[in-house]
């Protein structure tokens, strides 16, 4: 099918779409963007995106060319514009289109969708990879930086290995984060995340899980996890916008996934009851 993306201004088809070479994102990944999935035409969290999204331009000195309800209604257009009932909403903005590194300039924003890709029916397998082998940027505080390409490198690794998604740690042995992914363990009925002032980012479903561990009445804390404390671990799950929540393992490690599975109900429960 061919899509009809909102290229800086303008609806054009997806066969046509096209960015200017000195584009600030292109040249130097000088830009932030967000992935936002829509359900049965229904957005998730689209205020949080936006949200973040706004923050972050605030790190990096960019303000939006449009308001934020401009930009609401855009994502929404585009999701009418398409016909497509469910999917994923990429939104990005760069520093706009450079003739040279000193002037100032207009932010370009770039919207493009898709349909989900299928997601895998059972637990899948992550790989802990030390971050010091990857090209890895982090931002304290974290912003969704275009520049993915130590996570890229690392998926690729992974994927060869045989694993569904990398996991980091840092030089300390301390868990970070997932390539494009938040991570979770449960040990003793506690979730327990790797914290914020590791750099890592503050992923909108990662928020959503918390809610539902406090809804659940599910203790849920952020900490430093050593990678030494892995075979400790009772349940693990992955999430993002795209998948959701996905239970994993590693290491042929076998879970029962008894709480993974409630969080996972709710969630779907919530994503299923999102109004547009």
């Amino acid at each position: 099918m061919d899509y009809i993306y909102y290229i800086n201004g303008k609806w054009v088809s997806a066969n046509k779409a096209s960015i200017p070479f000195n584009d600030a994102g292109f040249l130097y990944g000088d830009g932030l963007f967000e992935t936002i999935r829509f359900d049965n035409h229904n957005l998730f969290s689209v205020d949080k995106h936006i949200k973040r999204l706004i923050s972050g331009l605030k790190v990096i000195n960019l303000n939006l060319s449009i308001s934020k309800n401009e930009l609401l209604m855009l994502i929404k257009n585009i999701i009418v514009k398409n016909n497509l009932k469910s999917g994923i909403i990429r939104l990005m903005v760069t520093r706009g289109t450079l003739h040279s590194l000193l002037e100032e300039t207009k932010p370009n924003i770039y919207i493009s969708i898709k349909p989900f890709y299928d997601i895998p029916k059972n637990p899948v397998n992550v790989i802990f990879y030390s971050e010091q082998k990857f090209p890895i940027i982090r931002f304290i505080p974290g912003i969704k930086s275009m520049n993915y390409l130590g996570n890229m490198l690392a998926k690729k690794e992974c994927n060869k290995d045989g694993g569904f998604e990398p996991v980091f740690y840092n030089k300390n042995d301390i868990i970070t984060e997932c390539a494009i992914r938040n991570i979770f363990f449960i040990k003793d009925k506690t979730i327990l995340t790797p914290s914020l002032d590791l750099g890592i980012l503050s992923g909108v479903m990662r928020e959503t899980i918390f809610d539902i561990a406090k809804y659940l009445d599910i203790n849920c804390i952020e900490k430093h996890i050593h990678k030494d404390e892995l075979d400790t671990m009772d349940e693990a799950f992955i999430t993002s916008t795209g998948i959701g929540l996905l239970p994993c393992y590693w290491d042929n490690k076998k879970f029962n996934f008894k709480l993974t599975t409630s969080l996972k109900k709710e969630l779907f429960n919530r994503i299923n009851n999102t109004n547009l």
